[in-house]
């Protein structure tokens, strides 16, 4: 008897979430998505969640689908999507190196050399450089361009042009905990390394000993620490780094693990096209040619834009590369690109503000986006707001798009790659689902695609904000509603 009274509580709450009295839910992937909203620990959350059957055209389970909530990271759906129907997979992003005045008889360019950006997030990455190479391999090639051209000298300096992009970097909707950090890493119009500083620290052998920034790269100038970061007997990196765009003074707070040497902290380059034309005439010194006076940048010598020639294109990997990367890894700093340089190919805004717009008005030719907020790239910022519906309506868009490939290869693969790697192994979602994967304190998602066990395609998209747990238990929760989705025989 009292097993039974609980069961009628239990629907009698299902019943007011949903708004009718007379509601069931229809399937047995919708009945785990009501009894999982049941659970104490998520008592205060919101979650909007829908099942889209492609096979037969028709909406296979929802919860609360047209609910606006923080996304985080899948987010990058909408970047990478947009990008790729944009550019087409093939795209590639150009760096050019181009010159002022002449080259005379003597081979010294009396002018200035210039790196033009074009927006390529891959210059020096990471995710692009060969294991047994430096980031900064391709310079030489760059070097040798430069002495094809019949350069011996510089009487002039080198300048690095990032105005293909906003000079403002970083999303005003962004957290200042987040600026400085690795993760925070904003867009440049001559994005170099990821924008990434590592920091060697050392540290002392007892709980609240003092560190030390041992040394950093890449190196610039002028970059100053004020290091109040502490030992501690944690095993991880719990220091974080606060510095503005274009701002060489870094506070770094928190603490490392203790009686450690060389511990990495990574942070961001404050400003990547200094960087750049900074170490190309390193390379260049290094190389014999010689260049009169200091590297310097177009914003900082705020002067017109002069007429160049250009001798020699730098081309990114292709956009689908890129997407995959994004996508796989969640890279904020690739996500951010795209989405800027979406708004330089749609609205010629290459800035915040124009990704947001251009992005806005594609949708809205696509899909109902009533409550759609798209406030940045990559989902950094909690204005984002996205409902499941609208995660759908892009899934489904891209289905259909002749660029599906390439955007479904992106996504992460459940139990074998990526943010997902860890997710449904063992069960029918591994090696089936592929989604995007979203993570922020008191928000986690996932949004992507799935066959279930019947043989349907599907589409389907999750988010859960201010929930009572730990991320770790919400992921839980979502990787067994996902499962439910691979298992669905109907």
């Amino acid at each position: 008897m009292i097993r039974i009274i609980l069961s009628i509580i239990s629907l009698f709450f299902i019943f007011l979430i949903h708004g009718q009295a007379d509601y069931t839910p229809k399937n047995s992937i919708e009945r785990k998505a009501y009894q999982m909203m049941q659970e104490g620990v998520l008592k205060n959350a919101s979650f909007t969640f829908q099942v889209y059957d492609l096979t037969n055209d028709s909406v296979l389970a929802s919860y609360n689908e047209h609910k606006s909530l923080t996304p985080a990271s899948t987010m990058k759906l909408f970047s990478t999507a947009t990008a790729i129907c944009t550019f087409g997979s093939y795209k590639q992003f150009e760096t050019k190196l181009t010159y002022t005045g002449n080259i005379d008889s003597n081979g010294v360019l009396q002018g200035d050399l210039y790196i033009i950006g074009g927006g390529d997030p891959s210059l020096g990455s990471k995710y692009f450089t060969p294991q047994d190479s430096a980031q900064d391999s391709f310079m030489n090639e760059w070097v040798s361009a430069i002495q094809k051209e019949g350069i011996k000298s510089i009487n002039g300096r080198v300048i690095g042009d990032a105005s293909a992009f906003s000079e403002h970097m970083i999303p005003g909707t962004w957290s200042w905990g987040d600026i400085g950090n690795y993760y925070g890493a904003g867009p440049n119009g001559l994005t170099i390394y990821d924008n990434l500083l590592s920091l060697s620290f050392n540290s002392g052998k007892n709980d609240g000993d003092s560190t030390v920034v041992d040394c950093y790269e890449p190196f610039l100038p002028n970059i100053t620490f004020n290091n109040q970061v502490r030992a501690s007997k944690i095993n991880r990196d719990r220091a974080y780094i606060f510095a503005a765009p274009y701002q060489p003074q870094k506070t770094i707070t928190g603490f490392i693990p203790r009686d450690r040497e060389d511990f990495i902290v990574k942070g961001t380059i404050y400003d990547p096209a200094y960087q750049a034309a900074y170490d190309l005439e390193y390379h260049l010194l290094k190389n014999g040619i010689s260049v009169s006076q200091n590297a310097s940048t177009s914003r900082l010598l705020r002067t017109e834009k002069p007429t160049t020639t250009t001798f020699y294109t730098h081309k990114s990997p292709t956009l689908s590369r890129i997407a995959y990367w994004t996508n796989h890894l969640s890279v904020n700093l690739f996500a951010e690109h795209l989405f800027q340089l979406v708004g330089l190919k749609r609205v010629r805004d290459g800035s915040n503000y124009g990704g947001s717009v251009a992005l806005s008005n594609f949708w809205k030719k696509h899909m109902n986006t009533s409550g759609l907020y798209i406030s940045d790239g990559s989902g950094l910022s909690r204005q984002n707001a996205v409902s499941a519906s609208h995660f759908i309506g892009l899934l489904k868009y891209m289905k259909k798009s002749k660029y599906y490939n390439s955007f479904y290869t992106s996504l992460p693969i459940a139990g074998r790659s990526g943010t997902l790697s860890s997710i449904g192994r063992g069960t029918a979602a591994a090696n089936n689902v592929r989604a995007k994967s979203g993570t922020m304190t008191r928000v986690k998602s996932y949004a992507g695609y799935a066959k279930t066990k019947s043989g349907k395609e599907v589409a389907f998209a999750m988010v859960i904000n201010n929930y009572n747990c730990y991320t770790s238990t919400v992921t839980k929760k979502l990787e067994k509603l996902m499962v439910a989705i691979a298992n669905y025989n109907g």
